[in-house]
């Protein structure tokens, strides 16, 4: 079975895109850093008493007993602050995603992939890859459900746990971005293997001097050889994508 990780990156033509063309790597961010204020940034102990106002019976003693644990939140911050995270999204013919991320059109969607075994090496620190699941109270949602487990029991496990909440849980207003996930230990840049980047595409507004230079770089610093255009097709909005072989 092929588990491999495919997903699409949309970005605008910038030195950043530069780099990760010439040197081959992709950008963990960190967490306090995402374009949303919200993500990766739930005050935990607000979260436990908002789930203890909704509990009853041993679930609000459990509650309760994890708040009197000032470590239970202080290990979260400690562990969890410099975690880096690579986004994008499983989507690959997505309008709002072109306008927001690629320059209103101006940009490119890049297709990665990457195998199993890149995601599994040690040195890569990779602890996860996760589809975002889309919710507005996800976390007094997990709480809530958990097993009533004994307060040190919760408090053990509790890190870890969290962590796949926290990390990969957003908002409903951002569903539409279908948004996929890696999760690494520390924030920065990961070199990658030059055949990762499968596809590039330019979108509707690229001008043709950047998707001169774009192409070059790809075939010069990556094994990228698949190349390919958005235009519209015959419905008022629809856009349709046809490959093309760029000049040597």
């Amino acid at each position: 079975m092929n588990n491999d990780c495919v997903a699409f990156k949309y970005r605008s033509i910038n030195k950043y895109l530069i780099e990760s063309l010439v040197h081959s790597h992709i950008y963990f961010a960190e967490p306090s850093k995402l374009n949303d204020p919200f993500d990766c940034q739930i005050n935990l102990r607000d979260v436990f008493c908002r789930a203890l106002k909704l509990a009853n019976g041993n679930k609000k003693n459990i509650f309760i007993e994890a708040l009197k644990n000032k470590a239970l939140f202080s290990q979260w911050t400690q562990k969890y602050r410099d975690v880096g995270v690579f986004s994008f999204s499983l989507n690959g013919d997505n309008a709002l995603m072109w306008s927001h991320y690629a320059d209103e059109h101006r940009g490119v969607r890049l297709r990665y992939r990457f195998s199993d075994d890149f995601l599994k090496k040690d040195e890569h620190k990779i602890q996860g890859k996760c589809p975002v699941s889309y919710d507005d109270n996800a976390l007094v949602q997990w709480l809530i459900n958990i097993p009533n487990e004994p307060p040190d029991e919760l408090i053990n496990n509790f890190p870890e746990e969290v962590a796949k909440i926290v990390l990969t849980s957003k908002s409903l207003a951002w569903k539409h971005e279908e948004e996929l996930r890696l999760v690494r230990q520390s924030s920065g840049t990961l070199k990658i293997s030059t055949d990762c980047l499968e596809e590039i595409c330019f979108g509707l507004r690229t001008p043709p001097a950047d998707i001169d230079m774009i192409t070059k770089l790809a075939k010069q610093y990556t094994r990228c050889i698949k190349f390919s255009l958005a235009n519209r097709n015959e419905t008022d909005f629809g856009v349709t994508y046809n490959n093309f072989s760029p000049m040597s």
